[in-house]
């Protein structure tokens, strides 16, 4: 089963940040920080409790923008009615096309070339592979 309030925050198939939202105890997420010096982090913190606005801020930049001009046609697309940045993240698991960050949720066993945006720039192999198995004769 997915646990959709924890989820590791990967940079390819590299786990850089843990994050629990609702650990025992405190309504405050928790984060832990496995690297240094990276400008897309929670916080400068090794680990340690986050507000929900740092959360949020962070997380804006995971979805795509509610000004976008293509919106309704992308949450029609996510099979949600309205613009919910945790509903699109929980969807597309944060995957931006400008950067290989994105969300393994707890239970889930994904792997960056699953997710990521480029799969032809990444994986060319995996493409074509995908391409020759789903020809029909």
């Amino acid at each position: 089963m997915i646990d959709y309030m924890r989820f590791d925050v990967m940079l390819m198939d590299n786990v850089i940040a843990s994050v629990n939202l609702k650990p025992d105890g405190s309504d405050c997420p928790y984060v832990v920080n496995y690297i240094k010096g990276f400008n897309k982090q929670f916080s400068p913190n090794p680990k340690g409790y986050i507000t929900k606005d740092e959360l949020e801020r962070w997380l804006k930049w995971r979805v795509f923008p509610k000004t976008r001009v293509n919106m309704d046609e992308l949450l029609t697309g996510l099979g949600l009615n309205s613009y919910n940045r945790w509903a699109i993240v929980r969807k597309t698991h944060g995957v931006m096309a400008d950067d290989e960050i994105w969300l393994r949720f707890k239970g889930e066993t994904l792997k960056h070339h699953d997710v990521t945006l480029r799969k032809s720039l990444y994986y060319p192999d995996i493409e074509q592979n995908d391409k020759n198995q789903s020809v029909e004769y």
